[in-house]
């Protein structure tokens, strides 16, 4: 009776594993074997497709691992990984053939050449002839005759040799969606890379030997499929921009705060739900994206930043901000929509530069008095939250020019609102207005005005006032009629009163008609429509 190892078993194609298994086993056993195989009761090659899932993803479960072999090679999961192993060297097999089809010229049938050391041997030498193409002069190295009768393995060998050659002094190499699932060693050879692009690739782990590209100032992967980040990141001492969006990334090395240099880092849609304390030895880090992880706070390190210019924390699970932000004394920009938070610290008082502050989709239900501090603020998103007032201190908000509070529980503005005179939107939409405080009209640069979905039942005739006002949004309330004074309107381009209680429209919005570009009054129990305005009117 011949013997196996199950390593050669788990590397048999289908067809040959049931032939070995009769002479291997009693008539009974092979009976049952073969009617479970038919049945889909075993998988032939489980082993092989785990080994090979575990070549892609490191410091994972098998679950996790299968998982993303899945998606690089776009199986479906249900399958069986007999199947899957099938499906996965026909892709190789076939990538193979046309980096090397002189060697591939009679082999025809994948499925005699599948064995893990063969899908080693491809799965490397693909990535590397992928990488070489793109290469500056190693397409037309490729396409020489004495090259082209060299196998794929041969070939592969050669990449080293060429680099030493002609590689070491290139600054910078894209080899963004090239499809590349690996990255192999000899990518640390490139030693004076400057800029390095390996976006919209399948990359599911980097090489130790990215550590020796110490020259990098741009390192840029997102879009790929990447678990972790290699410790020999560190390495990059002189790393301006790393771009790691778009990935798989649950935790960060330590060594990231060796990148003393870095100036843009973007981890924005990954799996981190906590930062190392040593982000905050980044000090001259000026734009931060953290948005759309699963954070449920920030290190008290993170005050450290204080050259940083632009934070964004959007999509995460906050539930407060460190008292430590008040360090970041030149941050513009902080963008912390769709969290959890439930208050503010009063230091954020001290952000005295902020000119964008995003703090819609959270649990707000006051504003702490030292907003009214931000006095460089431009714009301020307080929509979707739970307030039902406005601290007086918003009236210092000299600059603002766009202001949204839709989707609160707002009843009434302070008097100090009409104090915005630089106001261009203001959104109050989605809240409980039954009327509107007159200081509004005094917001006389406004271009548009959201009202839509509150209690209204009149306009006040000051709304002429607004002679600026571009567009005018009143949909979902319980208007009766419109004041004459609509018609001084001169700049209004798009009218919204659908779904109210009008019956009539006063003559003198007729004046709109040459301004109008759209009127929407769907949903009113209209008797008569002005003639002039009727051809604006939405079906």
């Amino acid at each position: 009776m011949q013997s196996f190892s199950s390593t050669h078993i788990d590397n048999l194609p289908n067809e040959l594993l049931l032939p070995i298994l009769k002479e291997c086993v009693t008539p009974p056993l092979f009976s049952i074997c073969k009617r479970w195989q038919e049945l889909g009761a075993i998988e032939i090659l489980p082993s092989l497709y785990k080994k090979i899932a575990a070549m892609h993803v490191i410091n994972r479960n098998e679950k996790q691992q299968a998982h993303l072999l899945d998606k690089i090679y776009q199986l479906d999961s249900k399958l069986a990984a007999s199947e899957k192993v099938d499906r996965i060297f026909k892709q190789v097999f076939t990538l193979a053939k046309s980096l090397s089809p002189l060697e591939f010229k009679n082999k025809t049938e994948e499925k005699r050449y599948l064995t893990l050391a063969n899908y080693s041997s491809y799965l490397l030498n693909i990535n590397r002839l992928l990488i070489w193409k793109r290469i500056p002069g190693g397409k037309e190295y490729l396409a020489q005759e004495e090259v082209k009768l060299l196998s794929l393995e041969e070939k592969g060998k050669l990449f080293s040799q060429w680099i030493e050659s002609y590689g070491t002094g290139i600054k910078g190499l894209d080899l963004s969606r090239l499809g590349l699932t690996y990255l192999p060693p000899e990518i640390g050879l490139f030693s004076a890379l400057v800029s390095l692009n390996l976006s919209y690739n399948q990359l599911t782990f980097l090489p130790k030997e990215i550590g020796q590209l110490t020259q990098l100032e741009g390192f840029y992967l997102s879009r790929n499929r990447l678990t972790l980040v290699a410790g020999e990141i560190g390495q990059l001492s002189h790393l301006r921009t790393l771009d790691l969006s778009d990935n798989l990334i649950s935790w960060l090395p330590l060594e990231i705060g060796k990148l003393f240099k870095l100036v843009n880092l973007y981890l924005n849609l990954n799996r981190l739900n906590s930062l190392p304390s040593e982000i905050g030895q980044l000090f001259l880090l000026k734009n931060f994206n953290l948005s759309q992880n699963c954070l449920k706070s920030l290190p008290a390190e993170i005050g450290q930043l204080t050259h940083l210019e632009a934070f964004y924390l959007s999509q995460n699970s906050l539930t407060s901000l460190p008292k430590e932000i008040a360090q970041l004394s030149r941050l513009q920009k902080l963008d912390v929509s769709q969290n959890q938070l439930n208050s503010l610290p009063i230091e954020i008082g001290k952000l005295f530069r902020l000119e964008w502050l995003c703090l819609n989709h959270n649990r707000l239900d006051v504003l702490p008095i030292e907003v009214g501090q931000l006095t460089q603020l431009q714009r301020l998103d307080l929509s979707k939250n739970r307030l039902k007032s406005l601290p007086i201190e918003i009236g210092q908000l000299a600059r603002l020019r766009t202001l949204n509070l839709s989707r609160n529980q707002l009843t009434s503005l302070p008097a100090e609102i009409g104090q915005l005179t630089q106001l261009y939107g203001l959104n109050l939409n989605q809240n409980h207005f039954a009327t509107l405080p007159e200081q509004l009209w005094l917001l006389t640069q406004l271009e548009e005005l959201c009202l839509s979905q509150n209690k209204l039942v009149s306009l006040p005739a000051e709304i002429d006032q607004l002679n600026q006002l571009e567009e005018l949004y009143l949909s979902h309330n319980f208007l009766i009629c419109l004041p004459s004074n609509i018609g001084n309107l001169p700049k209004l381009k798009w009218l919204h009163l659908d779904y109210n209680q009008l019956s009539s429209l006063p003559v003198e919005i007729e004046k709109l008609s040459q301004s109008l570009y759209e009127l929407n009054l769907t949903g009113n129990p209209f008797k008569t429509i002005p003639e002039k305005i009727r051809q604006h009117c939405q079906p």
